[in-house]
């Protein structure tokens, strides 16, 4: 399946070991900033959006470019992500989210759970931790060795959590944002099955210290 991949303004040492592989019919947007991230993984972004107040410097040509006031509600992630669902695509891929500013940090995290609420799916990667949300359903995931794999209530209770494949595992349970029971699992097999039934959970994988 085609994916929206978006290149964000986060540090390029928090990213710079990920692989990034656009596939035929993948669409590619930079947001702000991001323009140096993708041009770092010698990827040519589809379009470039934001307000690119902090790009330092003029688009790289040829890119199409959405440029919107500075002023305003959403952030430049954000507006790709809109952007991406407008062009019809449910699958997304975010480099660069993690590593720089806490708020913008936790704004990219909120924009998975929001993903989820308009029928898409969203990963952030970068070198030493992953995130994705799953509401009313499954999340499976491969095997990482040497990562642990946390599971945290989101937007509201989370009833009827069960975790499999993992070496705590976890049948029927509810989860609250107040309360972070879910954290530092491992993996157990050679997947992980992470299944809610009633609300959104953040599942992050976070590659042990050392």
């Amino acid at each position: 399946m085609s994916r929206c991949i978006l290149f964000s303004g986060g540090p390029l040492s928090d990213c710079d070991q990920v692989e990034v592989k656009v596939g035929p019919g993948d669409f590619v947007i930079a947001c702000d900033a991001g323009c140096r991230t993708a041009a770092q993984f010698g990827v040519r972004p589809d379009l470039a959006v934001g307000d690119f107040d902090s790009l330092g410097g003029p688009v790289p040509g040829g890119i199409p470019v959405q440029k919107v006031p500075a002023e305003k509600d959403d952030t430049d992630t954000m507006l790709g992500l809109r952007v991406g669902l407008e062009q019809g695509f449910r699958e997304f891929l975010l480099v660069g989210g993690f590593g720089g500013r806490l708020d913008h940090t936790v704004a990219n995290l909120q924009a998975l759970g929001w993903l989820c609420r308009q029928g898409a799916s969203g990963q952030i990667l970068s070198n030493r931790n992953r995130a994705w949300a799953v509401r009313c359903g499954t999340l499976a995931l491969r095997r990482l060795d040497g990562w642990h794999l946390s599971v945290f209530a989101w937007d509201g209770p989370c009833r009827g959590v069960t975790l499999e494949g993992l070496q705590y595992p976890l049948r029927d349970a509810e989860l609250t944002p107040s309360l972070p029971i879910g954290v530092s699992n491992e993996f157990a097999g050679e997947y992980a099955r992470i299944t809610v039934t009633d609300g959104t959970l953040l599942v992050i994988a976070a590659e042990e210290c050392r």
